[in-house]
């Protein structure tokens, strides 16, 4: 993820400074029966994850939990504390996507209470994938490399920071979601909006009475969320992306309630700019295509502009870099790309 200037509007200046000075606030209530407890990410840049609370009579219930960490647990159990409500209470756990830091403390909060977890049945699908043991396989990824055109001296670079062990686990959700269903926690009427292409199963969650709108990562007000981070094969992460965030349209007028950073309104000028961040980097591989035609995809990145230049990339970073030039090869090749591209 790469963070930039923006023009959104932040919801509470405060959660801003804190974010940018690397640090969780503390929980609170943001809307009459609503927490944000952010919780911390162990590893990598990022300070924290925001999860969300929803107080009711029928129970607590969480979206996106965040990373499984005894003091993730702690935090979330003293927020509720705070808010008059016990971890006991805890009836449902919803997942924007199977990433750690989002779905990662589900399983250990289901074996304490016995809180249902639900997740979109694309993203266990998805799921599913991650997990096999298959999906990543080093000899497989070398072949993905030879692929790519990658010359053999950075071989080695990329099988280093290639292989992971699962940090989520087969975590089986007990309520499969899908685009259009209506969950019902604590008295709040959240929609499903299914927005794939950070992952193939992501969703939204809207308010619709509220005028809220939960987007984990697939719209964050500075950050741009990679791409394809777990998908299946076959999908268009990219094509899929800006569809999903066509979706949105009609929450535009929404506060929005992110998975990182802060509370935001300016949905609509956010959207575009995600949108235009990424076709950017189309039109160029689209301008190569009749020079470079069937090129191997390294061929492709080192003409591309990257914001470390591409002397800089190494390691994981070249992967991420690689990837996402074939994702922006294949948009051009499908032809989805002329909707977004051409004028008007």
């Amino acid at each position: 993820m790469n963070a930039v200037a923006d023009d959104v509007v932040p919801v509470d200046e405060a959660e801003r400074t804190a974010w940018d000075r690397g640090e969780l606030r503390p929980p609170a209530e943001i809307a009459p029966g609503l927490w944000c407890i952010p919780v911390e990410i162990p590893e990598g840049t990022l300070p924290g994850t925001l999860a969300y609370a929803v107080l009711g009579g029928d129970g607590v219930h969480l979206i996106d939990p965040g990373w499984d960490t005894p003091g993730n647990l702690s935090r979330i159990e003293e927020a509720l504390a705070a808010a008059g409500r016990a971890l006991s209470e805890l009836a449902t756990v919803v997942v924007t996507h199977h990433h750690p830091d989002h779905l990662g403390l589900a399983a250990r909060l289901r074996d304490r209470t016995g809180a249902r977890i639900a997740m979109s049945s694309a993203e266990r699908r998805v799921l599913g994938v991650v997990v096999d043991p298959a999906a990543t396989d080093p000899a497989a990824y070398r072949h993905t490399v030879e692929r790519w055109g990658v010359p053999r001296d950075r071989h080695a670079e990329l099988l280093a920071s290639f292989t992971r062990p699962s940090l989520t686990g087969d975590v089986e959700p007990d309520v499969l979601l899908a685009h259009g269903d209506v969950l019902d926690l604590g008295g709040r009427r959240l929609e499903v909006v299914a927005t794939p292409g950070h992952t193939g199963g992501h969703v939204c969650l809207a308010d619709r009475d509220a005028r809220l709108l939960f987007t984990g990562d697939h719209v964050l007000p500075r950050i741009y969320s990679g791409v394809g981070i777990g998908v299946l094969p076959g999908d268009e992460p990219l094509g899929d992306l800006l569809d999903s965030l066509d979706r949105l349209a009609p929450f535009d007028a929404f506060t929005v309630l992110p998975g990182h950073e802060f509370r935001f309104t300016g949905l609509r000028e956010r959207r575009a700019r995600i949108a235009a961040h990424h076709l950017r980097r189309t039109a160029e591989v689209a301008a190569l295509v009749d020079e470079l035609g069937d090129s191997p995809v390294w061929e492709y990145a080192q003409r591309l502009t990257w914001t470390a230049g591409w002397q800089g990339l190494d390691g994981f970073w070249l992967h991420s870099a690689l990837r996402q030039t074939e994702m922006h090869r294949e948009l051009v090749r499908s032809g989805r790309a002329r909707a977004w591209l051409s004028p008007g």
